[in-house]
C-alpha cells in the first residue's frame, strides 16, 4: 500500500511539473529560470504592459535582471522572441 502510494505522488509531481514539454526558447528559459520561482508562469497573452511589470518587479527587490536579461524576457513576454532551435 505504501509503495503505491509513494509510486502516485512520484507520478503526480512529474505530472505537475513547471516545464513545459516542448523545446524552449532561449528567452522562455530566461523568463522561467528568472520569473517563476515566486509565482507560476504566465503565458506572454495574459497581459499587455510586461515592461512595467518587470520595472515593478524590480523596484520591488522581488528580482534582479541584468539588462541583457530584462531584454530576453521582454522579447519572449512581448512574442518577439524567434522559435526555439531543435
Amino acid at each position: 500500500m505504501r509503495r503505491t502510494a509513494l509510486a502516485l505522488a512520484a507520478l503526480a509531481l512529474a505530472a505537475c511539473s513547471g516545464a513545459p514539454s516542448r523545446p524552449m526558447s532561449e528567452e522562455e528559459r530566461a523568463y522561467r529560470s528568472k520569473c517563476t520561482s515566486c509565482h507560476r508562469a504566465f503565458a506572454p497573452s495574459e497581459r499587455k504592459d510586461w515592461p512595467r511589470v518587470l520595472d515593478k518587479m524590480q523596484a520591488e527587490k522581488k528580482t534582479h535582471l541584468s539588462p541583457e536579461d530584462r531584454a530576453r524576457i521582454l522579447l519572449y513576454l512581448e512574442g518577439s522572441a524567434p522559435p526555439p532551435s531543435q
